[in-house]
């Protein structure tokens, strides 16, 4: 039996590698997994994600017996804590201000500022200006998020200065709007080198993505020369890295970086365009192997999510046969008529997707357009 590897927080891609790998989990969650999931697993330490080292010291306590390989963060909340339990454990990680930089947008756009990266100007809650003063210091449209979360949750553009609070709420921040095509760059980082780089191409922000992105040259390297920049300022030497970012007329410009494996079914479309499982690589690369990525796609992959907003589903139709049409690799639907759907607050929230693979970029669009006019989700919005 290998050496168990430890997941804050807990996501299936990972679980079923570490069990191909032959690598027991232990888990650390904030809420307990339910019967099957535990099943799955070699322990369980339920504790919150207080962001401050000394309550790991606890969690590693009741780890350690396992005498785990490695500690692995899956989730955004789970990336300063995992730093920690690492080092109360021994065990390598990412250094602890690298880890609170790539967590608290504040202090990831300060540090990218201060490397000289271009990025968005940024106002914080802790700057005390009036809702006036913000639009006058980062003109409209302009962006509303809180400081802390993923998958956009909460982000909002705001276009009419009446619409920006008198003062932002505590733990948030203003952005300047990038007027930009918004893209993504994923790599697997050792010992401070970047050993695999690949950019996404966003079909549509926040709904449908490509891999890889068919990027002229000079645009590609320009974007994964800024990806490599901003993670650098970070301070991030090992793991799986999820930039994004803006490509203007004038160059491309810095959004986010997060030191773990990206969601939004990116993950699934590394493993059809390369080739190879990335959360086997990035269990691999936490144990101190090899992440073994190809360097070059062998085709292109894309996806699109499905959300008809709120409301009670009425139709939810067309999987089978959108399943059954050329280069449909997977196609769910996890709605029916009577269920009832939330609002979408962030790109993780969805009712379903489909995910198409084909030999170029410009085919993958052709296939995915094709399986997406096959698909039909209505809700009824009365009372939604």
């Amino acid at each position: 039996m290998r050496s168990p590897v430890v997941t804050v927080g807990l996501r299936a891609g990972a679980l079923d590698a570490a069990e191909r790998l032959g690598r027991p989990v232990v888990a650390v969650v904030e809420k307990a997994p339910g019967p099957k999931a535990s099943a799955r697993l070699a322990g369980v330490v339920v504790a919150p994600f207080d962001p401050e080292a000394e309550p790991w010291e606890s969690v590693a306590a009741a780890v350690r017996a396992h005498e785990p390989a490695a500690v692995v963060a899956l989730t955004e909340r789970s990336v300063p804590p995992a730093a920690h339990l690492a080092a109360a454990l021994g065990l390598p990680g990412l250094p602890a201000e690298a880890a609170h930089r790539c967590s608290d947008k504040r202090a990831m756009k300060r540090a990218a500022r201060a490397a000289g990266i271009p990025c968005a100007d940024v106002v914080e809650a802790e700057d005390g200006l009036r809702g006036d003063e913000i639009v006058e210091r980062l003109g409209l449209p302009l962006v509303l998020k809180s400081a802390v979360g993923s998958g956009s949750r909460g982000t909002v553009v705001v276009r009419d200065a009446a619409e920006v609070p008198p003062a932002l709420p505590p733990g948030w921040m203003a952005e300047s709007f990038v007027d930009g095509v918004e893209m993504s760059v994923e790599s697997f980082v050792v010992d401070g080198e970047a050993v695999w780089i690949s950019p996404t191409q966003y079909l549509e922000p926040a709904w449908s993505s490509l891999v890889p992105a068919p990027l002229p040259a000079s645009d590609r390297e320009a974007a994964l020369g800024l990806a490599e920049a901003a993670r650098v300022a970070l301070g991030v030497t090992r793991g799986m890295t999820h930039a994004e970012l803006f490509l203007t007329p004038s160059g491309p410009v810095f959004g986010e970086l997060a030191a773990r494996p990206p969601g939004g079914h990116l993950m699934p479309l590394i493993h059809h365009a390369y080739g190879a499982d990335p959360w086997e690589a990035v269990l691999r690369l936490a144990c101190g192997e090899a992440p073994g990525m190809p360097a070059e796609p062998s085709r292109a992959a894309a996806v699109r999510l499905f959300h008809p907003g709120p409301g009670t589903v009425v139709a939810a139709e067309g999987a089978d046969a959108a399943q059954a049409m050329p280069g449909v690799e997977v196609c769910s639907l996890r709605v029916g008529p009577g269920d009832a759907v939330g609002t979408r607050e962030g790109t993780g929230q969805e009712v379903g997707h489909v995910l198409v693979t084909a030999e170029t970029a410009a085919e993958a669009e052709a296939r995915l357009a094709a399986a997406v006019d096959a698909i039909r989700v209505e809700v009824d919005r009365r009372g939604g």
